[in-house]
């Protein structure tokens, strides 16, 4: 499936926000423990995200994917479920559907033209594009202070420590702007990104869209990442359909080095 583009109808964005009078300054205390986080953040790999789709055409692999869409009062409409098979060479790739359900009929409304006609598409859809933007807003220094930044408890993915970074908009001063919360998941002893989270906001003049993203790459040989899990969601608001949600999650599993694939020539 490819998802509903979210910045397609970015001319009608509607934009407001404080000015720099409106914005209360940090207190020394909350400007040291931002400034080292975004130190820290400056540091951080993120070879491990962007090269995990890259590298998968190394290997054969089991995909389950499984898209999801709800009404206004979260009641499922409609879904497809299948399991993939991929394998063959990049030049050769073969894709073949081992099991398939589904259930209900989507509708997507006034969207309709912004979605893959074939919702069943079984291609992968690398979301690094949409978590890892070259200058993404919260780090500009005129936005610093709209956001807040802390670190939160170690979490473990797979077998190692990852340190959280989460970054939220300040309600008071931020309303004007897309990106409303990110959380970062770094490997403490790779200090590589392995994971990453992002909720978005686009107001355009006749919809309301909402959306979630989130990427969690997995290890499988030393300093070769691939994707594990990747889920997307987004909940349209419109004021001639009402609103609608739509959820697709992708996890990979079973994955095989091919024949083919020297270990050098891995991404």
């Amino acid at each position: 499936m490819r998802f509903l583009t979210p910045f397609l109808l970015a001319g009608f964005v509607l934009l407001s926000g404080c000015t720099s009078a409106d914005i209360t300054p940090l207190g020394p205390g909350e400007k040291a423990n931002r400034d080292s986080i975004l130190v820290f953040l400056d540091r951080v790999g993120q070879e491990a995200m962007t090269s995990a789709f890259g590298n998968l055409e190394s290997f054969s692999y089991r995909r389950y994917l499984r898209t999801e869409q709800y009404d206004g009062d979260d009641f499922l409409l409609a879904f497809t479920e299948h399991i993939i098979e991929t394998s063959g060479p990049a030049s050769d790739r073969r894709s073949s559907v081992t099991q398939a359900d589904s259930g209900g009929a989507f509708d997507f409304g006034f969207f309709n033209q912004f979605v893959s006609e074939n919702v069943d598409d079984p291609d992968p859809v690398d979301l690094v594009p949409w978590l890892l933007e070259e200058n993404p807003s919260y780090l500009s220094p005129r936005n610093l202070d709209k956001y807040t930044f802390r670190a939160t408890r170690d979490t473990l993915m797979w077998d190692r420590s990852a340190r959280i970074i989460e970054v939220r908009a300040r309600p008071e001063l931020a309303d004007g702007e897309n990106i409303r919360k990110v959380r970062y998941y770094v490997d403490r002893i790779s200090n590589q990104l392995v994971a990453m989270y992002l909720e978005r906001i686009d107001l355009g003049l006749l919809f309301r869209e909402e959306s979630t993203f989130y990427m969690h790459v997995q290890p499988v040989e030393e300093g070769v990442y691939v994707p594990y899990n990747t889920r997307f969601q987004t909940a349209i608001t419109t004021p001639f359909k009402g609103s609608y949600r739509i959820r697709t999650v992708s996890t990979y599993t079973d994955r095989r080095r091919l024949a083919s694939a020297a270990p050098d020539s891995i991404q």
